[in-house]
């Protein structure tokens, strides 16, 4: 039986297992099939490759290793939202013999919403490694 919270998995029931519907997690990206479809098999490498950089399409061990992949993915995204929030913090004092004061609120704001969208994609990309390493989730009524 599973542990968790909103979607389905497979629930054990006078012994044995049952398969219930399959509903994603709270979270989950829009364009991945949800956990435990063929789809969701079919798609995950893809969708992990066009999160990471282009170079990984390169290597086919992570095409045959969608966990390595999706570890190396989360990895990769801690390190870029560390590194954004770093920029954000200095780039007032890092920009200020490279472009004109009066343009540092726009370069702000576009590390903010590069900022945003690398941690919505963490996340993101946590759930699909936590689906690859076998968790399910279960409606809650």
């Amino acid at each position: 039986s599973c542990s968790s919270c909103c979607a389905p998995c497979w629930a054990e029931r006078d012994g044995s297992a049952q398969q219930v519907s399959q509903v994603a997690p709270i979270g989950w990206p829009a364009d991945l099939a949800p956990p435990g479809t063929a789809r969701f098999d079919d798609d995950v490498t893809a969708w992990l490759l066009d999160r990471g950089p282009g170079e990984w399409r390169a290597h086919d061990v992570l095409r045959r290793y969608p966990r390595a992949l999706s570890a190396l993915l989360i990895t990769h995204l801690e390190t870029r939202l560390v590194a954004l929030r770093r920029h954000y913090g200095s780039v007032r004092s890092d920009m200020a013999e490279v472009m004109p004061p009066s343009e540092i609120p726009e370069l702000l704001i576009a590390i903010e919403a590069d900022g945003s969208l690398t941690a919505e994609t963490l996340r993101q990309a946590r759930l699909v490694d936590e689906a690859l390493n076998g968790r399910r989730w279960r409606s809650r009524l």
